[in-house]
């Protein structure tokens, strides 16, 4: 690759937690159909930067990679459903990430570990910019489920695509293990589920 990259940075939860969160994507897109990111991977978004030279990659991602991987693990815990408010009364509904002082203090360290300013609100998204008839359709299913589950996160996934690629995807480059000391023990931590998921 010789041109322009966009970069994503993200985490990914366990496969148990993304196959549910798959299921839960197949259940709503019987109610209105395909919807923008229903077959996409489940992961929870930390920044993207776009229109990045090539030596981006050897240059700046080896600095960060140095910060990020003396990173502990972390646990993180869903607490059931919500949604965002977008323009032109677009919503977008996703799994949300209980705030604890663990959880809040690690961002702010990822945060500064990645450079970025713009606040981190870690969610999984479950339905992507679906329209307000659309969500009046959907929402009324998600408001009282209870979906409580936690599970430990212990690497940062680096993707890339081309920028002026009309078609481009996604691709991983670089996976980079949190190997610092304090939530070490988590690497090797079950998945824990709180209760039984009942899908609409």
């Amino acid at each position: 690759m010789t041109g322009y990259a966009d970069y994503l940075f993200l985490l990914s939860p366990p496969q148990t937690i993304m196959d549910e969160v798959a299921r839960y994507r197949k259940a709503s897109a019987k109610y209105i159909g395909d919807f923008m990111g229903v077959h996409s991977p489940a992961h929870i978004s930390l920044a993207q930067v776009e229109r990045q030279k090539p030596y981006f990659a050897d240059s700046t991602l080896g600095r960060m990679e140095q910060r990020l991987t003396i990173m502990p693990t972390i646990q993180l815990h869903i607490d059931g459903f919500k949604y965002f408010n977008h323009l032109h009364d677009k919503k977008t509904i996703y799994a949300a990430i209980r705030n604890t002082q663990i959880a809040d203090s690690w961002f702010e360290l990822m945060k500064k570990n990645l450079g970025i300013k713009k606040a981190i609100l870690p969610h999984i998204t479950v339905c992507r910019n679906i329209t307000d008839e659309e969500f009046k359709t959907l929402w009324p299913h998600f408001r009282h489920k209870k979906w409580t589950e936690s599970f430990w996160v212990n690497e940062l996934t680096v993707t890339r695509r081309e920028t002026f690629e009309p078609y481009a995807k996604w691709q991983t480059i670089k996976k980079i293990p949190f190997k610092g000391n304090g939530l070490q023990q988590g690497i090797n931590a079950p998945t824990g589920r709180d209760e039984q998921i009942n899908l609409f």
